[in-house]
């Protein structure tokens, strides 16, 4: 859910220019062209920053078209915390997901930084505490459950999860009903998705930024999002106009900026959008690492079906650490800083890796090894570097619901028989913002039945 980082996009917005003078120095990386770089930044990114950290160490520097600017990667839990402290008036996140302004909107959390951000996280994190989350829970898992129901044989757990947390989004945030609009609605953000998931579109969207009518990549785009709009905005006002619900719209519509004024339709809007993108391919992406990865661990499946909420807890705990579906949380400097004893200029994206914070050897023991007995079997485990959902006030203000879906989704697959259909692990690659299984997170799948 709306994670509050940005992974690897462009960003359009106005940057600080002139800052970063020709041969500053910057910490070590590759030196292959940006184009090199980009191609192995979206179709293999996990192997992409592993090989550098191997090659380069901590911190690295990496250029791709996905930001004007060199990134520097940071993955040392101390310099994490460094760059999640950093005053947005120096280092403004929001910068970073300029290229998603036209669809997420002017209000959205993910583009706003200071005091703004830190009024709308408020806004946005009423629905997903205390007594507003005990409804959700039995919702999430029926319509899990109706969807697991579906599966047999080889399945395509990443279509099959899109599907599945679409729905749950359209049912427990937008508290859409069944009928011609939801159908309607869900077509309209398939369609908008689909412009940003795939590599070539999202290639050509970054190399030519500008809306050159309706067949270039943006002017496909820009009517996506015009359709979409139309659709949520209807139901919007629907929904205010009628009885109210439990569902996250209904909370959101009873809410009032800082000076008591009741939030406009486009503002709930913009909020509903970012709990779309943080919650839908995100949480979609993660379901479909944790079947791959259950799938290659039976004895996991088997331990699961125990029913111990704790060990449940553990494998999700684990399936977000060894498999996050975002790798990246970055910043763009406005004025120099020092973090962890490197000074870098103004005029660079800084970054606290993710992907690598969660997998270094130095950190975790077994860190590719997917072992959910490590949450509760070693003491000394240093929590610190867990950081699927960012850090700082810019932590994913869903995160207790994406953590609530995951859970929820894999304690009704428990009766669920997963084997893989190769035995070799999936790669990662790029989908929007989001890391997903190179093949879908293929698995066969049956019904377990006691004692066979």
């Amino acid at each position: 859910m709306a994670h509050g980082t940005a992974d690897g996009i462009p960003a359009t917005g106005p940057r600080p220019s002139g800052l970063l003078r020709r041969g500053t120095e910057l910490p070590p990386g590759p030196r292959a062209p940006a184009l090199w770089q980009t191609l192995a930044w979206m179709a293999r990114p996990g192997a992409f920053l592993q090989r550098t950290h191997r090659r380069f160490g901590d911190p690295v520097t990496i250029r791709t078209y996905w930001t004007p600017e060199p990134m520097v990667l940071f993955s040392h839990p101390d310099a994490v915390r460094e760059i999640f402290r950093l005053d947005p008036r120096v280092a403004p996140a929001g910068q970073s997901w300029e290229f998603l302004r036209p669809f997420a909107g002017a209000d959205s959390i993910l583009v706003l930084d200071g005091d703004p951000h830190l009024r709308e996280r408020r806004l946005m994190g009423a629905p997903f505490h205390g007594a507003a989350m005990r409804p959700l829970a039995p919702m999430i898992a029926e319509l899990a459950e109706r969807e697991l129901g579906r599966w047999h044989g080889r399945v395509n757990t990443l279509e099959r999860s899109r599907h599945l947390t679409l729905e749950i989004i359209l049912c427990v945030v937008f508290g859409a009903a069944d009928g011609d609009d939801v159908v309607h609605l869900r077509r309209a953000i398939d369609e908008t998705l689909d412009d940003v998931r795939s590599l070539p579109r999202m290639l050509a969207m970054a190399v030519v930024q500008k809306d050159l009518g309706p067949r270039s990549p943006w002017g496909r785009f820009r009517l996506a999002v015009e359709r979409f709009d139309a659709m949520l905005l209807g139901l919007i006002a629907d929904r205010r106009a009628g009885p109210r619900g439990e569902a996250v719209i209904d909370v959101l519509l009873q809410q009032r900026d800082h000076d008591g004024v009741p939030t406009t339709d486009r503002h709930v809007r913009d909020q509903l959008v970012a709990l779309l993108m943080g919650g839908h391919d995100s949480s979609a992406a993660t379901l479909a690492w944790a079947f791959e990865r259950l799938a290659r661990h039976p004895h996991v499946q088997d331990r699961m079906r125990g029913g111990d909420p704790a060990y449940l807890d553990a494998v999700v705990k684990e399936v977000l650490r060894v498999r996050p579906a975002l790798t990246i949380a970055p910043r763009l400097l406005v004025e120099p800083v020092t973090i962890a004893g490197h000074r870098v200029p103004a005029g660079t994206q800084v970054a606290a890796c993710l992907w690598l914070s969660m997998r270094r050897e130095d950190l975790w023991p077994q860190a590719g090894a997917f072992r959910p007995e490590r949450w509760l079997e070693d003491p000394d485990l240093d929590p610190r570097p867990w950081i699927p959902y960012g850090g700082g006030v810019r932590r994913c203000a869903g995160a207790p619901f994406a953590e609530l879906e995951l859970r929820e989704v894999l304690r009704a697959a428990a009766e669920l028989r997963l084997r893989p259909v190769r035995p070799a692990s999936e790669r990662a690659r790029r989908s929007l913002l989001v890391v997903v299984p190179d093949r879908g997170g293929e698995v066969l799948v049956e019904r377990h039945r006691g004692g066979t």
